[in-house]
């Protein structure tokens, strides 16, 4: 046989006949939304086991209400719900809730100067987890 002929046999079975490999990739740590304090989660109910990180500014005066203590009514303002759960200050920040089913009651409580209401049963819910 031709020595050519088999060079070019052999690069043909390499470009032609080997697969690639794809590059390895690597899930991207997502970049919080920023909120604002009257952000609600109504929106994703039902999509429970979710998780969402999100960004608060400063308190301004004047947020939204919120319902329960640990887990929130999701119509619960989200950073004023963050604040009283020790998540953010007064000066904001970054937390990570995720979405939960409803419960069938919720419990008020006063916690880092906010007062959160009692509730009864109700659709959707959130809780902190980090």
């Amino acid at each position: 046989m031709n020595k050519n002929f088999l060079v070019g046999f052999l690069l043909l079975g390499i470009l032609v006949g080997c697969p690639q490999t794809p590059a390895p990739t690597s899930t991207p740590t997502p970049v919080p939304v920023v909120a604002d304090w009257y952000t609600y989660m109504t929106s994703f109910r039902g999509q429970d086991g979710s998780r969402l990180s999100y960004t608060c500014p400063a308190k301004p005066t004047g947020v939204g209400t919120v319902w329960g203590t640990d887990v929130y009514t999701d119509d619960s303002a989200i950073c004023v719900a963050a604040l009283h759960a020790s998540k953010i200050t007064e000066a904001g920040g970054t937390f990570t809730l995720e979405i939960r089913a409803g419960q069938a009651s919720y419990v008020g409580s006063t916690r880092n100067g906010v007062t959160t209401s009692d509730y009864g049963s109700w659709g959707g819910s959130y809780a902190f987890v980090n």
